[in-house]
């Protein structure tokens, strides 16, 4: 599993959603968490958007362990559509960057009463870049 530096590739997404992750990928590089995150087209690791009847917004799926560890993420614009009203380019973008924070290994809802952008309960129209919550969690397990 990639730490602080990996690659991802886009998948069946046009250049409007290549946008969105290049966006979220360098809201992370941005940090101060030395994160290095570079789109290929060679990736083992990927990122998807599509309108899936489920009630998630966005998933992160790994295989595999190790050094060998992979992940797909996937954005699911239906969910998002119904919930986001006029802010649904910031909730694609708290989502993409919310998802990317899983393969820094970031967990779901972290205890912490500090704003962050693995909280389920954020406002993505709002919080949509990593928290310094986020950033000293990423540094303190890399």
């Amino acid at each position: 599993m990639p730490s602080l530096s990996f690659t991802v590739r886009p998948v069946n997404v046009n250049d409007v959603w290549i946008g969105y992750l290049d966006t979220a990928r360098g809201y992370w590089n941005a940090t101060s968490a030395g994160t290095h995150i570079t789109r290929t087209t060679t990736s083992k690791n990927t990122y998807t958007a599509g309108r899936w009847n489920y009630s998630w917004g966005g998933r992160y799926t790994p295989t595999g362990s190790g050094s060998g560890r992979t992940f797909t993420i996937e954005v699911n614009v239906q969910y998002l559509e119904a919930r986001a009203g006029s802010s649904l380019k910031t909730w694609i973008l708290s989502t993409s960057t919310h998802e990317l924070g899983h393969a820094l290994k970031l967990a779901d809802n972290p205890g912490t009463t500090r704003a962050s952008l693995m909280k389920y309960d954020r406002d993505p129209a709002k919080i949509y870049k990593p928290q310094s919550y986020d950033i000293s969690e990423v540094v303190k397990y890399s």
